[in-house]
């Protein structure tokens, strides 16, 4: 799959499923789009809030279906996403109750769901179970549907 076709795939074609496999291609060009694309629309107040809060859907979809295509339930994302937005909320009411220890352990949360979330990035670098597994056929499988995409 190539750049294009991977935006393509996360933003239009499968933005709302978490149905079926992603492959490496598709998740890393996706998550290289989103990337450069906060990267540049950063720099303009706002906008970059606006387009990490719309990326935000079609970046946990591809995500999930990049946990099918590892044979995992997409649940494993839950782990690290959970201890981020905690720990913000704990941090945030630290913050404003000038609670120095609630702050550090809000702190200590997000850090803790980062490093999980660095772990997941490492493991999906890893190829993907061969052939059909329990939550669908491989993406790189030949069939009348993606004929069209390779011809």
């Amino acid at each position: 799959m190539t750049f294009v076709e991977s935006i393509k795939t996360c933003l239009l074609q499968k933005c709302f499923s978490i149905q079926g496999r992603a492959s490496r291609s598709e998740y890393w060009w996706f998550a290289l789009f989103c990337y450069i694309a906060n990267f540049i629309f950063n720099f303009i107040p706002y906008l970059g809030i606006l387009l990490s809060v719309a990326l935000m859907v079609p970046t946990f979809t591809v995500a999930i279906r990049r946990c099918h295509d590892l044979g995992r339930s997409g649940w494993l994302l839950l782990g690290p996403t959970l201890f981020i937005l905690v720990g913000a909320v704990i941090m945030g009411i630290g913050i404003a109750a000038s609670s120095s220890g609630m702050m550090y352990f809000g702190m200590f949360l997000m850090i803790i769901g980062a490093i999980g979330g660095i772990a997941l990035s490492i493991y999906f670098i890893f190829p993907g179970t061969q052939g059909a597994n329990k939550y669908g056929e491989g993406p790189y499988v030949f069939t009348e549907q993606n004929a069209t995409v390779q011809a």
